[in-house]
């Protein structure tokens, strides 16, 4: 195991499960990073018996890690450096890696220790980390583009046919399939660019959509964002010219398959879309 720390400002701390690893500090114990709970809520019913279910929900995260100075020289030093980089005033996120796999979850200290310890010791620390999101999250951030011209060789290109051919093809259904591979239903991120005039841009997915009464020229962006649930235009926030029956809440990347597809009143010709999305995951 591999654990890289980032804080907020770009400071790095770094832990492994090897003695012959890179780190500095070695990982003795580590939990909550395998481990998913449900807050499932009940209701004693008038008549019978059992409990009705009334409600269920997947709470915050709790990640503990114990680690070590590997080099009893470097006691002093490392305390110094763990003590100044786990500052609860930051917020942190956690780079996890088993195997060949990575994923990040972002966390604030809760708690953590790094006491003294005699030269013949190894100084060690433990840390109480509190995750917001129970979710673990992809390190790539997936991205699409709905409007995408599908080359069909490259250049330099040398061909004796004398006749036409394909050089690329457009995505003349205005549509994209995306599967979402991870544990659970993830959010995406939107953005138009306009290469020409575009009338009232609409996102659809399945029986739901976002469409922006507003008209785009050249050079114009729109980000919309799933997970703050916003939309801007050129930076400016422009959530009062969104059609009313827009949904934020129904645009979501369900496990599986999902077709997003794109349009407007006139000039969707001129919209490039594209998405981007992280996956999400019950532990790594």
């Amino acid at each position: 195991m591999y654990i890289r720390i980032e804080r907020d400002d770009k400071e790095v701390f770094t832990l492994d499960g090897s003695r012959n690893g890179t780190a500095e500090w070695g990982i003795t114990e580590i939990s909550g990073t395998d481990t998913i709970e449900n807050f499932i809520y009940t209701a004693v019913p008038a008549v019978g018996d059992g409990a009705e279910i009334t409600g269920e929900r997947i709470p915050e995260r709790n990640i503990d890690i114990s680690a070590s100075v590997k080099n009893r020289k470097r006691n002093v030093l490392e305390r110094r450096r763990a003590l100044s980089f786990f500052n609860p005033k930051h917020c942190f996120t956690l780079f996890v890696t088993k195997g060949e796999v990575t994923r990040w979850i972002t966390a604030r200290i809760e708690r953590f220790q790094c006491r003294e310890q005699p030269p013949d010791k190894h100084v060690f620390l433990q840390t109480a980390l509190l995750c917001e999101s129970p979710y673990f999250y992809s390190v790539d951030n997936y991205g699409r583009d709905i409007a995408e011209v599908k080359g069909c060789f490259g250049f330099p290109y040398l061909s004796a046919i004398n006749r036409g051919f394909k050089v690329g093809v457009y995505n003349f259904d205005k549509k994209v399939e995306i599967e979402n591979t991870g544990d659970v239903e993830t959010y995406i991120k939107i953005v138009i660019k306009a290469d020409g005039e575009v009338e009232n841009p609409k996102i659809i997915q399945n029986d739901v959509f976002i469409r922006l009464l507003d008209r785009l020229i050249s050079g114009d962006t729109v980000e919309i964002d799933m997970v703050a649930n916003t939309i801007r235009k050129n930076g400016e926030n422009c959530i009062g010219k969104v059609d009313r029956q827009s949904s934020f809440s129904g645009m979501v990347l369900y496990p599986g398959d999902n077709t997003i597809s794109f349009d407007a009143d006139n000039g969707d010709t001129n919209m490039k879309v594209f998405l981007y999305y992280n996956l999400r995951y019950m532990g790594v």
